[in-house]
């Protein structure tokens, strides 16, 4: 690799190594080596021990998204600067399994980043106490902020829909601005039309695709981008969870 593409890999990998789970986070000991794994309430009741398990829930669920994202992250970028995609790549044709390769981990990365969206809205919602069941929960609508129920986090609200509707600009320095809406249109083309990886010119679609390497920096910001807001409102929990039990 030159000194561009080492600059670009080494960037990548900086962006992933700023988002820690801390492993013990939410985990309440009983003893010297035990520690709640569960409460169920009862009815409507929501006690600090039952909520600290719904955050708990979540929390896992995010561990164990993140863990698989870094794996497919990690797996993206040995095949996207490979020497095969680096010197073959085309815009028409897949030259390469190591350009398939990289696709597939950028997908599968694409699609658990969506979901650390959907995490987000859902940590809002209990945290905000949002009367909004949890199937039911939209990120876009949670953060809008003309909705009523975001006038108890409007400025938080009014951040994250403006990132989230932030018009796209790649001559820039720096993070590229744009890039979920890049994203979450990259995923519902592979969801509801066709492949954005393949090249195609018909009356079904016209599409030519995007070298693996650009979509990885869109989807990486992204991913950093909300792995910052779950930071954020996770320690905005941790305090209150802190708060509601010394005063138990």
């Amino acid at each position: 690799m030159n000194n561009i593409t080492d600059g670009e890999v080494n960037y990548f990998r900086a962006k992933l190594l700023e988002v820690i789970y801390n492993p013990n986070r939410f985990k309440l000991m009983i003893g010297e080596d035990r520690f709640l794994f569960g409460v169920v309430s009862a009815g409507d009741d929501e006690s600090p021990f039952g909520k600290l398990m719904q955050y708990k829930t979540i929390y896992d669920t995010l561990k164990d998204l993140d863990w698989k994202l870094k794996l497919s992250f990690d797996e993206a970028i040995k095949y996207a600067y490979s020497e095969p995609v680096q010197q073959e790549y085309s815009l028409i044709k897949t030259e390469s399994d190591e350009e398939r390769l990289a696709f597939y981990y950028i997908e599968n990365a694409l699609f658990r980043t969506s979901s650390l969206w959907d995490m987000l809205a859902q940590l809002y919602r209990l945290f905000y106490n949002i009367e909004i069941p949890k199937d039911k929960v939209y990120y876009k609508q949670i953060f809008n902020p003309s909705k009523s129920h975001s006038d108890k986090f409007k400025a938080k609200a009014t951040m994250i829909y403006d990132y989230i509707e932030q018009a796209d600009d790649t001559d820039c320095e720096g993070e590229w601005k744009g890039n979920h809406v890049f994203a979450n249109s990259l995923r519902n083309k592979m969801t509801h039309r066709n492949s954005p990886n393949v090249a195609v010119l018909s009356d079904y679609d016209m599409n030519l695709k995007h070298h693996p390497a650009f979509q990885l920096k869109r989807i990486i910001e992204d991913y950093s981008a909300v792995s910052g807001f779950i930071k954020d409102i996770l320690s905005e929990i941790e305090d209150e969870v802190m708060e509601n039990f010394d005063k138990e």
